[in-house]
């Protein structure tokens, strides 16, 4: 199990509180810098409904009244209701469309663009260079397809992920992102481990120690697995706090849904599993579906390795698909948990295939032309989380959507935009902050680092309070090394008292901060809690 060391943060409020941003971390230049939108109050639960005919075709017909939806097997009216198309939402569905998605910043005359986010997170642990060749050259040709209002993000996993470009909407950047992960190193971890232990089975006779070479990887294999899925789960906060379309794009050439279950058959055959521990993944990945949904993120999930002409993969791919008797099995079981990850989110895998850019091409349409419904939060069951179904009252059709939800907390919302912001280039704008670290001091094993946020009080929202006025405000604070360990976040209501007729006094917010040594970013973001406007403050810093 991977540990994460945490880093102690530990958050002093004084006096008269405010905050300040020393933006230290700047969107690089590129064609013209993607627009971030302060998240506003969540109202509504928002459902993507994709409704396709037998082709594969978007149906673009469809009323408010074709459409049922079920929480937790009960009948919901639905609240707003608009078509999507190619990314706009258009006069006369404005008037009808839910007030999370026709954000002001968004329209323009009698329509409004819903932004779309391509998060591209590209699994090599398990992927030989010719799938890796082929799911980028399927990404590439949905950059391609990306208009002015997209953005897009690159990330590479092999034990851990690593960021090739921060969100843009500049092409040259994201193609350059996918360059980088082409003429990467050998990475496939988890492939070259499979290799061996089928060579090492292959030339052991004794039944006993093809067994232990059996148990010896399926524990290898979950431990890998599973850090592959934290850091997947990881990633959905750098989506969360995002306004409009957020898909996740899942590039691999599988993972082990029963880790060790394969290998375990050939070498010892069905009969003989009962004494190996061939636990599946399904609690990671529910967990991971659960977080998605509650922040309306969907999984597009691609197994890049192909097909040869006799319908299974070259050995070289993957070599456990290549061996008789288990080739089936393999398959199924290293696919199962990309197909549940896009069946349950209301996304597509893409899974048994030489040319996938079909496939990602559907995907694109998939984030441009959708139904957009609306629920009421207040009308939803009090339950944490909700199984959800949509059906259409047309026949031939089908229908995609995601199969739960559960209203997030602002805690955990706040925590979302603190990691986002901490391990992207994310900023909120709409209280300019500046941000002062003071020198550290070491005690004991830790340093103390004394911070000061600053920001104008005319960016709060006073209110008269005898005779002064009053302000209240929402500081989340976290610390993020450069090996991506987060501390926790640290949130607190802090309040400013200003006398009548002084709005333009600068607020000062102090905190001090525990850490250890070495290179630190540190993030303090600002609330308002009467407009829902936000600020975000960065310091990158040397601890010692």
């Amino acid at each position: 199990m991977r540990r994460i060391t945490r880093i102690l943060l530990t958050a002093l409020f004084t006096g008269s509180r405010a905050l300040f941003i020393a933006s230290s971390a700047i969107v690089a230049a590129q064609e013209r810098p993607p627009t971030f939108t302060e998240e506003v109050e969540v109202r509504v639960m928002d459902l993507d409904v994709v409704v396709t005919d037998k082709s594969g075709r978007p149906v673009s017909d469809l009323t408010r009244d074709d459409f049922t939806v079920r929480i937790g097997g009960k009948t919901v009216p639905i609240d707003y209701f608009a078509r999507v198309d190619e990314g706009t939402i258009h006069a006369p569905d404005l008037a009808t469309a839910s007030p999370d998605q026709v954000l002001a910043v968004y329209r323009r005359g009698n329509e409004a663009y819903v932004p779309r986010h391509f998060l591209m997170y590209v699994d090599v642990g398990h992927l030989a260079p010719d799938g890796r060749k082929r799911g980028l050259e399927a990404l590439r040709d949905l950059v391609t397809r990306m208009g002015p209002n997209d953005v897009g993000r690159v990330l590479m996993f092999d034990r851990r992920s690593k960021e090739l470009t921060e969100w843009t909407n500049s092409k040259e950047q994201l193609f350059a992102a996918l360059t980088r992960i082409e003429k990467a190193g050998v990475g496939m971890s988890r492939l070259l481990t499979e290799r061996q232990t089928l060579r090492d089975i292959d030339f052991t006779r004794r039944r006993s120690d093809r067994e232990f070479m059996a148990r010896q990887y399926a524990e290898q294999e979950r431990a890998e697995v599973r850090q592959m899925l934290d850091d997947v789960g990881s990633e959905l906060a750098t989506l969360s706090p995002l306004a409009g379309k957020k898909a996740f794009l899942f590039v691999s050439g599988g993972f082990e849904f029963q880790p060790g279950y394969a290998m375990a058959t050939y070498a010892l055959g069905q009969q003989n599993l009962l004494a190996l521990d061939t636990r599946n993944m399904g609690p990671e990945l529910d967990q991971i579906v659960r977080r998605a949904n509650a922040s309306e993120i969907t999984f597009y999930t691609v197994d890049a390795r192909g097909l040869s002409a006799e319908g299974v993969s070259a050995s070289n791919d993957d070599p456990l698909l290549a061996r008789p008797g288990v080739s089936f099995l393999a398959r199924q079981d290293s696919q199962e948990g990309m197909m549940l990850l896009a069946r349950e989110t209301g996304g597509i895998a893409l899974v048994n295939s030489n040319d996938l850019r079909p496939g990602l091409s559907r995907i694109y349409q998939d984030a441009s032309a959708y139904y957009s419904i609306g629920i009421t939060l207040t009308k939803l069951p009090a339950a944490s989380y909700q199984d959800v179904r949509v059906d259409v009252n047309r026949p031939g059709v089908t229908v995609r959507a995601r199969r739960g939800y559960a209203a997030r907390s602002e805690a955990e919302r706040a925590r979302d935009r603190v990691q986002a912001t901490l391990k992207t280039n994310l900023v909120y704008g709409g209280i300019p902050m500046t941000l002062r670290t003071a020198p550290a001091t070491k005690q004991g094993r830790r340093y103390t680092v004394p911070i000061s946020v600053t920001f104008s009080a005319d960016a709060l929202t006073f209110v008269p309070e005898g005779g002064t006025r009053r302000a209240a405000a929402d500081v989340s604070i976290g610390v993020m090394d450069d090996a991506g360990r987060m501390s926790d976040v640290a949130r607190e209501e802090a309040t400013f008292t200003l006398p009548d007729g002084k709005s333009d006094a600068p607020l000062v917010y102090n905190a001090t901060l525990q850490t250890r040594k070495g290179n630190q970013r540190i993030v303090v973001n600002v609330r308002d809690r009467a407009s829902g406007k936000m600020g975000t403050a960065k310091a990158d810093v040397r601890i010692e």
